[in-house]
């Protein structure tokens, strides 16, 4: 599963990087690019400058009037240095005492070992007086241009890094802001899968309207088919109660036989399950499909059903007012359901079932105070149609379901010996978020 938010900000923050290591680079490029060209503007403009002193007036010498040379080609080892050179004659600048500058042999020439060990930049130009050539070399020390520029690029490169980051952290910012929806979406759906709304109605971007409205239609069509499940099975139990009553009446106007008291056993555990689920399916109308459990409440309507059911058996319930079960209310319903009524059809006379949240963990506990049954037929019970006893009422299907559901829910279900009771105890435990 990969992160929406993870991935757009990796995705945006290298392109970022590779835009500011672009700019740096081109930015670098240019600024070199510009101070090389100020520095050969004004070597453009000494040479000039020398020209304009050139005094000749052939067959005269040459002769270079100082007044109209820069001060610093008169000081000795300056960075800045000539060398003029006319009909045989060779002009130095002062600044390079002794020393010549280096041969080159293209017009302009960078980084050439010079007096001092100084970085040179030569620029070299031909030019014509009374037809003469007259060749001038001009120089200047551009370690001084290094230095501010390797300066320049780690400054850019620190500005760089700092706006990278701001833009990283307001990029963060935005994508969070722009995934707000998705988040409101997701609480719905909490609170949809809690059974606290029945649709997603907060707003969201017409990108993903879509979606929304399919999954609030979706919803509404499980809703439907849920109720019409829960009604259909009400109206079936409705429709038997009646029938069920006029067989109960002619049997009991029969005489008393074996078979008939076991026939009027089997009506009454009919009767029973029908008074079960018309109580479940009168519950269930209440209630849209999907609500979760509330333990506390529904637990003890449940209890008053069974206390109606069994009036000679004592059933006691131990729960939290706090508790919060965050599982399908039906479901729970089933598993309470069906351990009540086991434990009530084989109890002596109390039944007790108890409620419990420890460290994420839902514990139920359901036991009795009957004869119980070998551990070796514990798993064997689980299995759907299978009945520990018989001779006693009911197909066999309880704990087969209630294996089903716990399963499903990813809990675990242990059938042992009650250690209060001294009958059977049903432990179940579901994890909870």
């Amino acid at each position: 599963m990969y992160s929406l938010n993870k991935r757009l900000t990796l995705s945006l923050a290298g392109s970022l990087v590779l835009f500011f290591i672009f700019q740096t680079i081109m930015i670098d490029r240019e600024v070199e690019k510009l101070s090389e060209q100020n520095l050969i503007s004004r070597l453009e403009h000494d040479q000039k400058s020398l020209l304009a002193a050139l005094k000749w007036q052939p067959p005269a010498k040459p002769e270079l009037h100082q007044n109209y040379i820069p001060d610093i080609y008169m000081r000795a080892f300056s960075g800045h240095y000539y060398e003029l050179t006319v009909a045989g004659h060779t002009f130095r600048s002062r600044s390079l005492w002794d020393e010549k500058l280096p041969q080159t042999k293209a017009p302009l020439v960078r980084d050439v070992a010079g007096p001092n060990d100084q970085l040179l930049l030569i620029l070299s130009q031909n030019f014509k007086i009374h037809n003469k050539p007259v060749t001038i070399r001009i120089a200047e020390d551009i370690s001084h241009l290094d230095a501010m520029t390797n300066t320049f690029q780690g400054s850019l490169l620190v500005l760089a890094a700092i706006a990278v980051l701001i833009l990283l952290i307001l990029q963060s910012l935005i994508i969070q802001y722009g995934l707000k929806p998705l988040l409101r979406i997701r609480q719905q759906l909490g609170l949809l899968e809690r059974g606290e709304i029945h649709q997603i109605t907060t707003p969201a971007p017409k990108e993903i309207m879509p979606l929304v409205a399919e999954i609030n239609h979706l919803i509404t069509l499980m809703n439907k088919r849920l109720q019409r499940s829960r009604h259909a099975l009400g109206d079936l139990a409705h429709t038997l109660k009646t029938p069920l009553s006029v067989i109960q009446q002619i049997v009991e106007r029969q005489e008393s036989t074996a078979d008939n008291i076991q026939l009027q056993n089997q009506l009454q555990q009919i009767e029973q399950r029908i008074t079960r689920e018309l109580a479940r399916a009168r519950t269930a109308g209440q209630s849209p499909g999907g609500q979760w459990l509330k333990p506390y409440d529904d637990l003890h309507e449940l209890l008053n059903v069974f206390k109606k059911l069994f009036p000679d058996k004592t059933i006691t319930l131990a729960i939290s007012k706090a508790l919060k079960i965050e599982a399908d209310r039906e479901d729970m319903l089933e598993i309470f359901g069906n351990l009540l009524e086991n434990a009530c059809k084989w109890s002596d006379s109390t039944v007790h079932c108890q409620v419990e949240l420890i460290h994420n963990k839902l514990l139920i506990k359901i036991e009795d105070d009957g004869a119980g049954i070998e551990p070796d037929a514990y798993q064997h019970l689980l299995s759907r149609g299978i009945r520990a006893d018989e001779s006693k009422p009911g197909h066999g299907l309880g704990l087969a379901i209630v294996n089903e559901i716990v399963n499903a829910y990813g809990g675990d279900i242990k059938l042992e010996p009650s250690p209060t009771l001294k009958g059977l105890q049903v432990r179940i435990t579901l994890l909870q978020s």
